[in-house]
């Protein structure tokens, strides 16, 4: 993996694979709602750059996670990378086994995107690389002004959304 990175704080990573033209998400230490919101929101604001398809999310450093994360991320914020263009996302599991279980429950009626959950990177690297046949993926470079508008127009309001959301939790934490 070649990775230029995108953003980064204490608990994420983000980070643009060249080679493979996808996402990196590396996250780490304890995630509350506040930080895994105000990580979301970044993440969001990748898209407004550029187009991605796939999203290798690695939560093998996740050391733990309130248990309402997993289910604000399968409700708020997974269904709107669909409409930002993500296909599908190999989710690597935290070794923290409740987190792995807050993660299923979680995720388990989430129809998109494509989430498909690895207990390792390198299985998740191997099949997100094979994924490139999803449906509505492109496939030509044609027209990419017009899609980078496009996909800026779909994910500005969710940045916006999150911003929001996150702007409570900042007023919070400064005092």
């Amino acid at each position: 993996m070649k990775l230029q990175l995108l953003h980064e704080n204490p608990n994420l990573s983000v980070s643009y694979d060249c080679t493979n033209q996808w996402l990196f998400l590396d996250w780490r230490g304890d995630l509350t709602l506040p930080l895994a919101q105000a990580s979301c929101l970044a993440v969001a604001q990748c898209f407004l750059g550029q187009h991605y398809t796939r999203i290798l999310n690695n939560n093998a450093g996740v050391t733990s996670m309130a248990p309402n994360v997993p289910t604000w991320l399968a409700k708020e914020f997974l269904p709107y990378l669909r409409l930002a263009g993500i296909q599908c996302v190999a989710w690597v599991y935290s070794p923290n086994l409740r987190v792995k279980c807050y993660t299923d429950a979680a995720l388990q009626t989430l129809e998109a995107p494509v989430v498909n959950l690895f207990d390792d990177l390198e299985s998740a690297f191997a099949w997100l690389r094979n994924a490139r046949n999803f449906p509505n993926e492109p496939v030509a470079q044609a027209g990419a002004s017009a899609k980078h508008n496009e996909l800026h127009r779909r994910v500005g309001p969710l940045a916006a959304a999150l911003a929001h959301r996150h702007a409570p939790a900042d007023a919070a934490v400064a005092r």
